[in-house]
């Protein structure tokens, strides 16, 4: 069912903020954002005799507004591991329309998967590393939905709930990854806490 992890992760994630998160103009705006996602997902717009989903446009001008305000030597190389990412997406994609043997599982958590592994070994920061994972899925949804509907002329909107699916896994994934690394960091704070209060023991 296309859709479904979009919506409950996009409502979990609005129930954590409006509720967890202290109140500020922060709050409300992405709390704000988040439930407009989820109002226009199903909303499609015909630009130049191509489908797209509003959710999708909106969401990709945000992000490459967030990406264009890197120093020009990052912006280059996320622009390159962008369209390795997209890419990816688009090839396994065709490989599936072509081919759909190769879906072993859910093919939204394969090209998820995917897309997670080849943004971490191409990145180094846990920022840079989620901003090339979106781009490059966003770039590999416009090239999969513009051969879908040109060339192989599919019913097939750019942007649609199984796109947005694989976006809210791969979310999901990046989501688990930091809160292992926190949990990592604050059990390191905690070892060096008690190294410390037993060297002082020892000394006095």
């Amino acid at each position: 069912m296309e859709g479904i992890f979009i919506y409950w992760f996009g409502w979990g994630l609005w129930v954590v903020i409006s509720f967890f998160w202290p109140k500020s103009k922060k709050r409300f705006w992405s709390a704000f954002a988040i439930l407009s996602l989820l109002i226009l997902l199903p909303t499609t717009l015909v630009l130049a005799n191509t489908s797209f989903h509003i959710a999708y446009l909106l969401f990709s001008i945000y992000l490459f507004f967030k990406i264009s305000k890197e120093k020009k030597l990052k912006i280059f190389h996320s622009f390159i591991a962008s369209i390795t990412i997209g890419a990816a997406y688009a090839g396994f994609g065709m490989m599936l329309i072509f081919d759909p043997v190769v879906e072993l599982i859910d093919s939204r958590w394969m090209i998820g998967c995917l897309t997670a592994i080849i943004a971490f070994l191409l990145a180094t920061t846990f920022y840079h590393r989620l901003l090339l994972a979106i781009s490059g899925l966003i770039q590999g949804e416009l090239l999969t939905g513009l051969v879908s509907q040109h060339h192989l002329h599919m019913g097939r909107s750019i942007g649609n709930l199984y796109f947005f699916d694989i976006l809210a896994i791969v979310g999901g994934l990046f989501g688990v990854v930091w809160s292992f690394m926190q949990l990592s960091s604050l059990l390191g704070k905690l070892v060096i806490k008690e190294q410390k209060s037993g060297l002082l023991k020892q000394s006095s």
